[in-house]
Parts: C-alpha cells; structure tokens; sequence
C-alpha cells in the first residue's frame, strides 16, 4: 500500500506559517485542582490545548489552518496503525484526544490520537503527537 501527501509546497507554507506565531500562554505554580478547574473551563474548545507539567500550564490556541494540519497527518498515522493493527491481528482501542492526565505525576495533555492496545484502559498505551512548532513546554516530558 502507497500512501501519499500530496501537498504542495505553496500550499504547505501558508498552512504552516500562522501556526507559527500561534499564541502561547505560560502559567506557573498551578496546582493540581486549579488545572482541572481550567480543563473544565476550557472543554468543548477544540482550538484550546492545555498542557500541565507539575505546576507549569501552557494554554495553546490553534488557528483553524494549524488544528487541520495537525489533525490531517494524526489522521493519516492513525490510519496506518489501523492497517498495521489489522495484519497483525492486535486488537486496538481509539481513545481519541481526550485528556490524559496523572494527579500522581503531575502531567497532563490532549494528544491528537490515543490508543489502547488489546483491551480499554484509563490511560493510553499510544499516543500521536504532531508538533508543528516548538517552545513552551515539552511534551515529551509530559508523555
């Protein structure tokens, strides 16, 4: 199977240039119950990220171009693993973009995929994360 991108370049740059001055909004000295007061503040905002890193909050705002550029390549990983999944016969749950999150170690996020692999579970096993610019917070960290 050939799965192909087929984005050009001109293209790719006007998606991708108003994600990069996407606006970031650092806190600090968040604790666990005021993160969770901005999670239930914020739900239903599909152009709202939060990401928590032991009392470190950054609130990201998308632009519509940044959110179907993200949401495009997770699609097509996603879809990848679905075909990779069925071959080799491993059963897999999509969770979605819902928030994972860990009062114990103090982290949080929203991938732009999740999965559990072979039965349901609180957290994901996978998680698809497109990162279309840098700064703030590591998520890397966080996963």
């Amino acid at each position: 199977m050939k799965i192909t991108l087929d984005i050009p370049q001109v293209e790719l740059e006007k998606l991708i240039a108003p994600a990069i001055a996407e606006p970031r909004i650092a806190l600090h000295d968040i604790n666990w119950q005021q993160y969770q007061t901005f999670i239930d503040l914020f739900s239903g905002h599909q152009n709202l990220h939060l990401t928590y890193l032991k009392g470190a909050l950054e609130i990201v705002t998308l632009s519509p171009e940044h959110e179907m550029l993200e949401r495009m390549i997770a699609r097509l990983i996603a879809r990848l693993l679905y075909v990779y999944a069925d071959v080799m016969n491993i059963d897999l749950f999509s969770c979605g973009s819902a928030t994972c999150k860990s009062e114990l170690t103090a982290r949080g996020l929203e991938p732009d995929e999740s999965f559990c692999i072979g039965q349901r579970q609180e957290l994901p096993d996978l998680a698809i994360e497109i990162t279309v610019t840098s700064g703030g917070i590591d998520k890397l960290e966080v996963y």
